[in-house]
């Protein structure tokens, strides 16, 4: 698969953050290395599909934001720059969470609660991507078929296991996502905003409009 198309959206996206959000821009990771994208593909037993392998080829996640010490220092949650706050992930905790999706899929099957057709039938051939900070995930399906490759949002800590599509590629997704953040329109019902700190630094937040 040509990936000429994920990183024009990925060079679209870092500029706006450069530009608009240099706070953003500073937490993205250097990208992986080929050892800790082969090591990710070793724990999950099977390759990554082209534009997650793209992603982390460019980008292994972002740092953790900046807490507060109680002390006067402020807290600074740049990173969060994906729809609902979701942060990139690293390939370490792409492996982790995983892990955790496949002990739900588990579940899910025991109580034969889900179709293999949808997201929640087949979490095994799940990647996560990004995650918020109330227990969701962003994952690609790598599914063989006609989702492969599809973005999905699901609330796992909320338990709405059913999955919001976001894109049909990465690709997609992250060209939806620089559309809404130049235009200050939204990628569904996320609205981009930014956050200003006492310091004068500012990064992207999403706020949610029903």
């Amino acid at each position: 698969m040509n990936t000429a198309l994920f990183d024009q959206a990925w060079d679209r996206f870092e500029s706006w953050l450069a530009d608009r959000s240099p706070a953003d821009h500073a937490a993205l990771q250097p990208p992986a290395t080929a050892a800790e994208i082969a090591g990710l593909e070793e724990q999950l037993g099977f390759a990554l599909h082209p534009e997650l392998r793209r992603l982390l080829e460019r980008r292994n996640g972002v740092v953790a934001p900046e807490t507060g010490d109680g002390a006067g220092q402020e807290f600074f949650p740049a990173g969060g720059i994906l729809p609902l706050g979701h942060r990139l992930s690293s390939t370490a905790e792409i492996a982790s969470v995983h892990k955790i999706l496949v002990e739900v899929g588990e579940d899910n099957a025991e109580a034969d609660a889900w179709d293999e057709e949808e997201p929640a039938g087949h979490l095994h051939l799940c990647v996560p991507f990004a995650l918020p900070n109330d227990g969701g995930v962003a994952f690609v399906d790598h599914r063989p078929g006609p989702t492969y490759g599809h973005v999905y949002e699901m609330g796992i800590g909320s338990g709405d296991l059913d999955g919001t599509l976001w894109g049909a590629g990465l690709a997609e997704f992250v060209g939806a996502v620089t559309d809404a953040l130049e235009a200050g329109a939204p990628f569904l019902y996320y609205w981009p905003d930014t956050f200003e700190a006492p310091s004068g630094r500012t990064c992207v937040t999403w706020e949610v409009r029903a």
